[in-house]
């Protein structure tokens, strides 16, 4: 991904993530727009960035995403749906993080952080596919604010970890 993407993605991340833990519980009708408008926003970075640099693999990552996008707002007023779509969706993208931090674990500082958090995410979003109720979603969604602010601390940090590497 480009790093002129990093300051708008971080603005807009840090400013979602925290709208939603102030206002955790007036969100939990909309959970289903919410949460479809995030996967929206991954997948169309990722379909974007991804044909731009002829990956077709994340390409079609891209538009499994928009596809889950569309289904979350198309079942957005049925809790248990909305559940088990993100509860599949962060799964599956957990799975292919923690694949990527097990990769790089030598490389950055926070690779086993990386790799706990993703567990974290994996093992309740599974338990939001098996008893999908309000209780597992709004864990979820508190859960979601936290990890937009680390998606956009962790490179930070690395970024400037890089450089200052560079330096010395």
């Amino acid at each position: 991904m480009p790093k002129f993407w990093l300051i708008p993605k971080a603005i807009l991340y840090v400013a979602a993530a925290v709208l939603i833990l102030i206002f955790h519980e007036e969100v939990m009708p909309y959970v289903g727009y919410l949460v479809g408008g995030i996967v929206l926003a991954y997948g169309l970075e990722e379909l974007v960035f991804s044909l731009k640099e002829k990956e077709w693999k994340e390409s079609s990552e891209g538009v499994l995403q928009l596809i889950l996008a569309g289904l979350l707002f198309a079942t957005a007023d049925s809790i248990v749906s909305v559940c088990i779509i993100w509860g599949v969706w962060s799964i599956v993208r957990e799975m292919r993080e923690m694949t990527g931090a097990i990769l790089r674990l030598r490389k950055e500082l926070f690779g086993i952080v990386n790799i706990l958090e993703s567990l974290v995410v994996i093992f309740l979003s599974a338990t939001m596919v098996l008893e999908p109720t309000h209780h597992h979603a709004h864990t979820h969604v508190i859960i979601l604010a936290i990890e937009l602010i680390l998606e956009i601390v962790f490179p930070v940090i690395s970024i400037l970890l890089a450089r200052r590497k560079k330096q010395s």
